[in-house]
């Protein structure tokens, strides 16, 4: 048992799983968008491999290969670590400050006094690390406007191994290192190199788990993203909005649905790709009048719909007049054509009740229909089947 839990075992392990999940993480990157990351993970880890097989061999080759190189490629992959999780984050870092700590290394090396020294090699050895953990643990926490199930895992389980390796750092500072042959029988050192072998291995699978969550995320956004216009379909803003409507937290609610008026004769007088264009700035027009707050998307043809939580009729009726307004003022330029367009809005409220999306939808479709009918260009709201303002 002591045998196969000895350090020159478990470093042997670590090599292993090291080579064998970077070339993982390589092959992987040949069908993946996000190649860059899993590229420099891949190298990361092989370094790494490398670095620890040339550490184990200490006794057996001279301190240059062991001491100096080896511990080089293990900071040098720990900093590529960091850095494909920042290319993953989308945030730039440059490979300057990526390769500094291992060349601080290389050179701190060179004196004497630092190199004979056990307690400030391990010092600074396990400060390098734990800055490579806690800035990729960093870029983790902080990455927003996705919807990554393995995001938060990975960022904790980071903040744990650069914990470790802070931890490392302390028993150098207030005593004296043992030698090496009785550094390796401390159970201290048998622990963190298990912790070690459990990182290169944990670590990598949440790695690939974060590219599969980011590509399925790349799918669901398409499956719920209208083509044209780049707002959601449909399908996106029912679910959203009957989300909403269940939740009399965001009562009173009202559902504007929006129509672009005469578009047949638009597209008949500027073709499919005139009227795509006009779609698509009444879409960003749109959006960009309502709320942050407020569901909106594209719900068929020239339609879209958008529900305004917490708003009263009074409060929707006043936006979506606003909103009129802006669109009767575009001037849209469309197959070399300056177009101008108007837009129905119809409006229904939900203040107490049963909440139904569709009857929701419904009874702002019958506004929609009296403010073709008298005219176009124009705003009716509906509080209930009773009573009509406009």
């Amino acid at each position: 048992m002591h045998e196969f839990l000895s350090p020159r075992t478990i470093a042997l392990a670590i090599v292993i799983i090291a080579l064998t999940t970077g070339a993982l993480l390589l092959v992987s990157s040949r069908q993946n968008g996000d190649s860059r990351s899993l590229v420099t993970w891949g190298i990361a880890n092989i370094l790494g491999g490398i670095g620890t097989a040339m550490v184990s061999l200490r006794g057996f080759v001279p301190d240059l290969i062991t001491v100096v190189i080896g511990n080089a490629l293990i900071i040098l992959s720990y900093s590529l670590n960091a850095k494909g999780t920042m290319d993953f984050c989308r945030r730039k870092i440059a490979w300057a400050l990526v390769a500094a700590p291992a060349v601080l290394w290389l050179a701190l090396s060179f004196w004497p006094a630092f190199i004979s020294s056990v307690e400030w090699r391990l010092i600074v050895n396990s400060g390098f690390i734990a800055a490579a953990s806690f800035a990729a643990a960093a870029a983790l926490w902080t990455l927003k406007g996705e919807h990554l199930v393995t995001r938060k895992p990975a960022a904790f389980w980071l903040t744990v191994h650069g914990c470790v390796f802070t931890i490392r750092m302390i028993p150098p500072l207030i005593s004296t290192v043992p030698a090496s042959n009785e550094i390796n029988a401390s159970p201290l050192v048998t622990l963190i190199m298990v912790e070690s072998l459990v990182h290169v291995t944990l670590i990598s699978f949440l790695q690939l788990s974060l590219i599969k969550d980011r590509a399925e995320e790349r799918y669901r956004r398409a499956a719920e993203t209208d083509v044209l216009t780049g707002q959601p379909n449909r399908r996106a803003f029912m679910d959203r909005a009957d989300r909403l409507v269940r939740e009399s937290d965001h009562w009173p609610a009202c559902m504007l649905v929006i129509d672009v008026d005469r578009f047949k004769s638009i597209n008949d007088s500027v073709g499919h790709a005139g009227g795509d264009a006009v779609l698509v700035k009444v879409a960003e027009t749109i959006r960009a009048h309502l709320r942050p707050t407020d569901t909106f998307g594209r719900i068929g043809g020239e339609e879209f719909a958008a529900l305004l939580p917490n708003t009263t009729l009074q409060s929707a009726a006043v936006i979506a007049e606003g909103l009129r307004a802006r669109i009767a003022g575009l001037a849209i330029h469309a197959a070399g054509e300056t177009v101008h367009v108007s837009i129905s809005i119809g409006i229904s409220a939900i203040a107490g009740g049963r909440a139904d999306l569709d009857h929701l939808i419904d009874r702002a479709d019958a506004c929609l229909y009296e403010a073709k009918r008298t005219g176009r260009n124009r705003v009716v709201a509906r509080e209930d089947g009773m009573r009509l303002a406009g």
